[in-house]
């Protein structure tokens, strides 16, 4: 019969009834600060960094020096905005050539893998400014294709490096790192 049982004396539960709560509570402040942080980086903080390329071929070396910012924007948008300068040398190290670069570009991007970041990255848009007179032979040599060319898709990986940082790569290295500025 059920009447053999004792009631829980007054003031005194057993402790599942205490920890069941208690870590239930724990998973849910655990979900929310972890996805929190997932939301967070990168896709609500945009970040600016610096890219310096340098590229030698057989009777000239160029080099680019150049400001990056980059944003997700909504709807699988990310934008994407270079300004700097072109150099171009000849075989003595002579300046031959200087080349303007000033253009944003809207890509449309697909997250190919989110245990290494990697997304597939079209450009869609690419507004250049009237004093951006990067030509095809200058920007063939220092930007990648989608940075010239409107449909191009490149598979870039978009790495987290530490809370403030994120470094931005294609399949042969990094080419640029952004710093997030993050205002409260």
């Amino acid at each position: 019969m059920i009447s053999d049982r004792k009631p829980f004396p007054v003031g005194k539960k057993p402790l599942i009834f205490i920890l069941l709560p208690v870590t239930a509570l724990l998973f849910v402040l655990y979900g929310i600060f972890l996805k929190s942080d997932q939301h967070e980086f990168p896709v609500n903080i945009p970040c600016r960094g610096s890219m310096i390329v340098e590229a030698q071929y057989d009777h000239q070396k160029a080099k680019m020096v150049t400001s990056l910012y980059f944003s997700f924007l909504d709807k699988q948008k990310i934008l994407v905005s270079l300004s700097g300068t072109a150099y171009l040398y000849d075989q003595e190290g002579k300046l031959i050539n200087r080349k303007t670069l000033l253009r944003n570009i809207y890509y449309d991007h697909v997250q190919e893998n989110k245990v290494t970041d990697t997304y597939s990255m079209t450009s869609s848009q690419i507004n250049v400014d009237s004093i951006d007179n990067m030509d095809w032979e200058t920007s063939s040599l220092l930007l990648i294709n989608s940075f010239f060319l409107t449909g191009h898709t490149d598979t870039m990986v978009l790495k987290k490096y530490d809370d403030n940082t994120m470094l931005i790569e294609n399949n042969q290295s990094s080419f640029a790192i952004c710093a997030f500025n993050k205002t409260l």
